[in-house]
């Protein structure tokens, strides 16, 4: 299966569920990072709104274009790391090598209007020039229609 389409309030409970399967105590990161084009802010809100639906604790933040991941450690990471509750992050690259240690989840946002509903890099036989950011994101998602988001899955399953 390649994707799978539901309504956004049901898609981000389902997304918050999966995350408090595996993550239920303890202060938590989840970043929200995606390609250009994709409305991330509005992802990583979504999912804050169902884990606070779920009794967490949450707060939001987003990573500025060009922030190290140092400074993202000192002025984030550890002020948060005291409490608990749920860390959801947006911003660029926050998947690549640099910053990959910070996360117990990641969500990764495409955006194509004009993908079809079975399409995937395993069933085109294409390589995904982004590589490694999607390949290990806990959930993939298509958001061109905000309304209704389809889940994407880049296994070959």
């Amino acid at each position: 299966m390649g994707s799978v389409t539901t309504d956004r309030a049901a898609f981000f409970d389902g997304v918050a569920t999966e995350f408090l399967q595996h993550y239920r105590r303890g202060p938590r990161f989840v970043a929200v990072t995606g390609v250009p084009g994709a409305d991330r802010a509005a992802a990583a809100d979504a999912l804050a709104d169902a884990l606070r639906a779920e009794g967490q604790t949450v707060e939001r933040t987003s990573v500025a274009t060009g922030m190290s991941p140092d400074a993202f450690r000192e002025s984030v990471v550890a002020p948060f790391r005291a409490g608990e509750g749920v860390l959801v992050v947006d911003g660029e690259h926050l998947l690549e090598d640099a910053f990959h240690g910070f996360w117990n989840f990641s969500v990764w946002v495409e955006h194509d209007p004009e993908r079809d509903a079975d399409w995937s890099f395993v069933s085109t036989g294409r390589k995904d020039p982004l590589g490694a950011p999607r390949e290990v994101a806990s959930v993939m998602f298509d958001d061109a229609d905000p309304e209704r988001p389809r889940r994407l899955f880049a296994d070959s399953c």
